[in-house]
C-alpha cells in the first residue's frame, strides 16, 4: 500500500480488539479501537479514518446504527461488519444497508486481510464516487436490476427466473481474475449459501452469497471460459447464473426489496 490506512475497530469486547490489533500489527495499517459507538464517533473526530471494522451486535447502539450515522457524513467510507451470527439475515441486511462487506466470527488472519485489502484498494484509489456514477448509468439500461449491497445484483426475468451478477466496483477491487467457480445447471442453492468463488491473480479467494433459494437453470459459459473479458460488461454479457427461485416472495421481503 502507498501509505498507512487508518482502520477503526469497534467492538464491546476488549479481547476482540486486542486480537485484531495483533493480527494487523505487521501490516501497513494504523489501528484505532473503540469499545462503543460513542467512543468510535469521538475517535472519528480526532483521526481521519479510512475504514471501519465494527461488530454488528453491540449493546445500546449496534453496528448497523453506527454505519447509518457514519454514512450521513461520509457516504463512501467502507464499513465492514463483524458478526458471530453467520446467517443470511445479518449478512444481507448489512450489505443491503450499505456495508462494504461482512466477516463472520471466528475469522482467520487471511480472511481479515482479504477484506481489508479490497477496502484499502478502494480507499487508496480515491473512493467510489466516479465509478459508482458510471455504474448507475449502466444499470439504468436495465431498470429491473436490484442491487444486493455493494457486491452483487439480481434481476427478475419475464419467465419468472432470476438472473444474478456482480457489481463492476467489486470486479475492479478484485483486479485480474485467475479462476471463477459457479454452480452447475440443475444445482440447488440456498439463500445465504456461497454460489460464486473468484480467485484473483494473487490467489486470494473472494466469495458471494446467494440472495435467493432455488434451482440453477442456466450458467454463463462465457464467464467461466474467459472471466476477465466477460466481466468487463457485468450488467450484460457478464451475468453469472439464472435461478428458478423456490421462495421468492418470502425471501425478497427478507432482503428489503
Amino acid at each position: 500500500m502507498a501509505r498507512e490506512v487508518n482502520v477503526l475497530v469497534v467492538d464491546d469486547e476488549q479481547i476482540v480488539l486486542d486480537s485484531i490489533i495483533k493480527l494487523l500489527k505487521r501490516d501497513n495499517y494504523a489501528v484505532y479501537t473503540a469499545l462503543s459507538v460513542d467512543e468510535a464517533l469521538k475517535k472519528m473526530k480526532e483521526v481521519e479514518i479510512d475504514i471501519i471494522l465494527t461488530d454488528l451486535m453491540m449493546p445500546d447502539i449496534d453496528g448497523l446504527e453506527l454505519m447509518a450515522m457514519v454514512k450521513k457524513e461520509r457516504p463512501i467510507l467502507p464499513v465492514i461488519m463483524i458478526t458471530g451470527y453467520s446467517t443470511i439475515n445479518t449478512a444481507l441486511q448489512a450489505t443491503q444497508l450499505g456495508a462494504f462487506d461482512y466477516i463472520a466470527k471466528p475469522f482467520s488472519k487471511k480472511e481479515l486481510l482479504g477484506v481489508l485489502k479490497r477496502a484499502s484498494d478502494l480507499v487508496l484509489a480515491g473512493g467510489t464516487a466516479d465509478v459508482a456514477g458510471s455504474e448507475t448509468a449502466d444499470r439504468q439500461k436495465v431498470d429491473r436490476i436490484k442491487a444486493i449491497g455493494d457486491n452483487s445484483w439480481m434481476m427478475l426475468l419475464e419467465d419468472g427466473t432470476v438472473m444474478l451478477g456482480i457489481e463492476g466496483t467489486f470486479i475492479q477491487m478484485i483486479g485480474r481474475i485467475q479462476t471463477i467457480y459457479l454452480p452447475a445447471k440443475g444445482d440447488e442453492i440456498r439463500q445465504g449459501g456461497q454460489y460464486l468463488q473468484i480467485f484473483s491473480a494473487d490467489m486470494r479467494s473472494h466469495t458471494i452469497l446467494s440472495p435467493l433459494t432455488g434451482t440453477v437453470t442456466d450458467v454463463n459459459r462465457k464467464v467461466l471460459d474467459d472471466p476477465s473479458s466477460a466481466l468487463q460488461d457485468p450488467y450484460g454479457e457478464g451475468w453469472l447464473i439464472k435461478l428458478k427461485p423456490s421462495r421468492f416472495d418470502a425471501e425478497i421481503k427478507m432482503l428489503g426489496l
